[in-house]
């Protein structure tokens, strides 16, 4: 497949949050989250570039031009350009609506903070705390959740009392395989 050399992209945002933006302390947070988004991919030879800009004038609205270079057949560039408009405030509802879901999900399931965190970090463009390092890719993202959702729904512990009643491993090791799940 194509490997990103080269992604530039340009922010244009006119909302109250942007404004916060004017401010240095909210800025440097804001840049470092756009500049982070694709830091676990680990690629020593991306060059990634990212603008934001205040622009009132277009109020609730984000713009968002992006363009991704990569090297194709015969190493000849290739250069794919996205554009997306959108109301910010309407883009960020869905994503509230599924966080307040999950976390009362998690919290009735017994969920750990840092499982909870790992499986909920498709809804953040860099996830912080237990789940900083998660892949940014979608497919990645989904198997944490899918991988969190297996534990809550009890069928890990299956699978040691299984492993139990087989006279696979002994109680020890299966109180010691409890353990680790709930890390």
């Amino acid at each position: 497949g194509l490997s990103p050399r080269v992604i530039a992209s340009s922010n244009h945002l006119g909302n109250n949050d942007m404004l916060n933006l004017t401010q240095k302390k909210t800025l440097d947070a804001k840049m470092r989250v756009k500049s982070d988004i694709f830091g676990p991919w680990q690629e020593d030879d991306l060059d990634h570039k990212v603008s934001v800009m205040y622009t009132p004038y277009i109020g609730d609205e984000k713009r968002d031009y992006v363009e991704y270079t990569s090297f194709g057949f015969l190493s000849s560039p290739h250069t794919m350009v996205t554009y997306t408009r959108c109301m910010d405030s309407i883009l960020c509802v869905p994503l509230m609506v599924d966080a307040s879901i999950w976390c009362d999900y998690f919290v009735n399931h017994k969920v750990s903070p840092t499982d909870a965190a790992r499986a909920t970090a498709y809804l953040f463009k860099v996830p912080e705390g237990g789940a900083k390092g998660v892949d940014p890719g979608f497919f990645y993202q989904m198997k944490e959740l899918d991988n969190v959702m297996e534990k809550a729904s009890g069928k890990e512990d299956d699978v040691i009392a299984m492993g139990l009643s087989k006279g696979i491993i002994s109680e020890e090791q299966a109180n010691a395989l409890r353990a680790l799940s709930t890390m």
